[in-house]
Parts: C-alpha cells; sequence; structure tokens
C-alpha cells in the first residue's frame, strides 16, 4: 500500500485536484479565446481586429490571452491551426480511405469511390455544418490577401487536398503519373465546395431554397459525383 492509499483504494489528493481543476480551466480559459477570436478575425480580418476585443468577446483581460497565445498574430496563427484541426477531424474517415487507396494497387472504381467520399464529406463539413462558418471568414481574407496564416492553410489543407484528389483524379484516369490537367481537374472540384458556400445566398435564391438542408445536401452531392462519373 502506498502513502495516500486506504484499503478501498486510493484517496484523492488535494494538491493534485487542484493543479487538475487549474488546468481544466485554463483549458476552458484558452478555448473561450480562441472561439472570440474565431469571430473577431473572421469579421475584422488581421489587421483591424484587436486583441482587446476579443478579450471582451471571451469575456477575459489581456493578460491571459498573451500568457496563451503571446501576441496577436500567435493567437490569429492558432485561430488557423484550429481551424486545420476542425477539418482534419470531420474529414479523418474519408482522407484515410483515400490514402489507403492512393497506396495500393486498386483500380479505377476503387479510386472513383474514395475522391466521391472525400467530396461527401467536404460538403457535409462546409455547406452542412455551421462550424465551419467560424472560419469561413479566415480563410476567406486569407485568400484574398495572404497573411499569417496563409502557410499554415496551404501546407496543411489546402495543398495536401489539391494532390491526394490529383492523384486519385490520375489513377481514374489510369495515367502513368499525375499529369497538369489532372491537377487542375483537382484545384476546381476542391475550390467548388468553398466557393459555394461563399456564394450560399445567391445559391439559396438561384435554386428557390430557404435553407441549405438535407435534400439541398444531397443534391449538391449528387452533382459533385456526377462530375466525379465523368472523369
Amino acid at each position: 500500500m502506498t502513502m495516500g492509499d486506504t484499503d478501498e483504494g486510493p484517496v484523492a489528493q488535494p494538491g493534485r485536484d487542484a493543479v487538475s481543476n487549474a488546468s481544466r480551466k485554463g483549458d476552458q480559459s484558452r478555448q473561450r479565446i480562441l472561439e472570440a477570436a474565431l469571430i473577431e478575425f473572421g469579421a475584422a480580418g488581421f489587421k483591424s481586429a484587436t486583441t482587446r476585443r476579443i478579450a471582451e468577446r471571451a469575456k477575459t483581460t489581456l493578460p491571459p490571452l498573451n500568457y496563451y497565445f503571446g501576441s496577436k498574430e500567435g493567437l490569429y496563427r492558432a485561430c488557423a491551426e484550429e481551424i486545420v484541426a476542425r477539418f482534419e477531424r470531420a474529414n479523418h474517415d474519408a482522407v484515410a480511405a483515400a490514402r489507403r487507396t492512393i497506396e495500393s494497387t486498386s483500380g479505377t472504381e476503387e479510386a472513383r469511390d474514395a475522391l466521391k467520399k472525400l467530396m461527401a464529406a467536404s460538403v457535409e463539413l462546409i455547406l452542412g455544418n455551421a462550424t465551419y462558418g467560424l472560419g469561413s471568414g479566415i480563410i476567406a481574407r486569407e485568400l484574398a490577401e495572404p497573411g499569417p496564416a496563409f502557410d499554415i492553410f496551404y501546407d496543411r489543407l489546402w495543398l495536401p487536398g489539391i494532390e491526394r484528389n490529383a492523384r486519385l483524379i490520375s489513377r481514374i484516369k489510369s495515367e502513368p503519373d499525375v499529369s497538369a490537367e489532372s491537377r487542375v481537374q483537382s484545384i476546381l472540384l476542391v475550390s467548388s465546395i468553398p466557393s459555394f458556400h461563399t456564394r450560399r445566398i445567391v445559391a439559396q435564391k438561384a435554386m428557390g431554397w430557404s435553407a441549405i438542408g438535407a435534400a439541398e445536401l444531397a443534391l449538391v452531392t449528387k452533382v459533385l459525383h456526377l462530375q466525379i462519373d465523368r472523369v
């Protein structure tokens, strides 16, 4: 029996519990600041957003913000990392399946199916998940005017997606190597869903949709799959 144990098992360690509670509160405080920053940076951009406004929205003060993120740029980059992490979690299964297909000797139909699953996952995340809206403003601003987060998005999100889809398209077309045409097809495919999202008010009006729900998402996915069938 070790110190702090009884015959009925280990007892609570006051010091350890206090540290654990402080850690949980710290994690909650950091996440609250991050959520506030996603909104402020998305609405105002990196240059115009202020740490004071972010702290106020997070119902905290500047010292905790500086403690967790170091600076305004550090916080902005942390927002980009959070957006990428959410994408990775949401698309994990589809990406893993695509990677297995690419690394194997699978044929045309397996590659086509993997590409369809990737597009379906993207439709659900970008058009069907309100969480995406928190990061879409930052992504749109980095595309229009590259800033401190551009390389994070490019290296971890955009380029891997383009290369992954290009390799699947190349496999579908039975190319010995990925062609320039296949890479352009991939770029067009990857960019189509975010573009649909940024213009969703136009899409809804043109389609006569009051909202984009399950039926609308299914139609968008079906049309994308038809495009993939024509590759």
